[in-house]
């Protein structure tokens, strides 16, 4: 069939036409002809019966059938798994009033499949309707799309896995808090009836320098398990407090309240204390936490000062990157933070053992920095101080 036809405007006047959606073409010029055949997307046209009738050369070439063989095949032969995707051909009596667009899957010759969006459109040519189909392959784009949902469908497993492991990880958390705070509480009331007794009994009454040594190691264990075990209820107790809301608090005003909380160490240590706020006056955050923070930093300092040089305190706060840093320095015993940087804030650790203590002052303070967001940092070497640096973490500062 020669197919050198010119496509009119749609005649809309008899709206009887079962063809009325069929555009009129004429065989007036072979430039149709041209574009038809050598378009680069495959074109096939076929009658109401799915006989393919014409086909342009990179038809031929998608589906790798010789032409004579192609024309003597229905559309429908040509497509893969035809019994799960309905024909797009036009058969019995129902016309559609629009073009249609949809995807199909194709078997070449040689058994391969490719994927297609086919766009029929229907003519009149010579009082017979046909359909032209614009094939195109988008078998690429299918794979692309085919391997992003395996990905986003891996992915979601991930993540479903990562909230399952997460709400494990936060369910056997609370469960190890409460054996601890169960732990914790019930052994305060049978230490300190311990640590009662021991103090009850005489030694006088305890015969032999061998007796009396084993009981002063007796005692000496019972009062640390006791200070231990006391420790850690406290620091139970902190960790009940790290949602506590935010408030306006001034430096000044809090760190007073800090210095009158300890008048007696104050007083003992002599210690110089040198306050600067006047970088940044105010800030948001818990009452107990901040108050918390300068008081074991504060305590700190004193506790590990130098038996040969009066103790200085420098405490001030800068700003930095729209972030709140809180500075404390000494001029202490100090320690070799390059080997024991991060041990000074683990629970239960001390460097230096000449003074009272169970170290979790240091902990308790690294635990509301970060719980905050922040970071604390600290720099120090032997005798000579240490200088610890808290970020707070906080994008609202106020300047008096």
């Amino acid at each position: 069939m020669d197919f050198n036809k010119e496509m009119n405007e749609k005649d809309n006047s008899d709206n009887t036409n079962p063809f009325e959606e069929f555009l009129q073409a004429k065989i007036t010029n072979d430039i149709y002809k041209q574009v038809f055949k050598y378009s680069i997307f495959p074109k096939i046209i076929h009658n109401m019966d799915m006989r393919i009738i014409e086909a342009n050369d990179s038809a031929i070439k998608e589906f790798g059938y010789p032409k004579n063989e192609l024309l003597s095949k229905k559309l429908i032969d040509l497509q893969y798994k035809v019994d799960q995707e309905p024909s797009i051909g036009f058969g019995g009596n129902k016309i559609p009033t629009q073009k249609l667009s949809v995807e199909r899957t194709f078997k070449r010759k040689d058994g391969s499949v490719f994927f297609a969006d086919i766009t029929p459109c229907m003519y009149i040519i010579e009082d017979r309707p046909v359909v032209h189909v614009h094939i195109q392959n988008i078998t690429e784009r299918k794979q692309a799309e085919e391997k992003m949902q395996k990905l986003n469908t891996a992915l979601e497993e991930e993540v479903s896995k990562a909230e399952l492991n997460a709400k494990q990880i936060e369910t056997k958390n609370r469960e190890l808090e409460e054996l601890a705070y169960v732990a914790a509480h019930d052994l305060k009331a049978p230490i300190t009836n311990l640590n009662v007794l021991i103090e009850m009994i005489n030694t006088q009454s305890i015969r032999g320098d061998k007796d009396i040594e084993l009981f002063n190691k007796l005692k000496n264990n019972i009062e640390q398990v006791y200070k231990k075990v006391f420790a850690l209820n406290d620091v139970i107790n902190f960790k009940t407090t790290l949602n506590d809301q935010k408030k306006h608090l001034e430096f000044e005003k809090v760190f007073d309240e800090v210095k009158q909380s300890i008048p007696d160490r104050l007083k003992s240590t002599n210690a110089n204390i040198d306050v600067d706020f006047s970088e940044c006056s105010e800030i948001e955050y818990p009452p107990l936490h901040l108050i918390s923070i300068l008081q074991n930093l504060l305590s700190n300092s004193m506790k590990f000062k130098s038996p040969d040089r009066l103790l200085k305190i420098e405490v001030k706060t800068i700003k930095r990157n729209e972030s709140v840093h809180l500075l404390i320095k000494d001029n202490g015993l100090g320690f070799d933070a390059e080997k024991h940087g991060e041990k000074v804030f683990g629970l239960f650790k001390r460097l230096h053992t000449h003074e009272e203590g169970v170290g979790v002052g240091l902990y308790i303070v690294k635990s509301i920095v970060e719980t905050h967001g922040g970071k604390i940092e600290v720099k120090s070497k032997p005798n000579e101080g240490a200088l610890f640096t808290i970020n707070l973490n906080n994008e609202k500062m106020h300047k008096i």
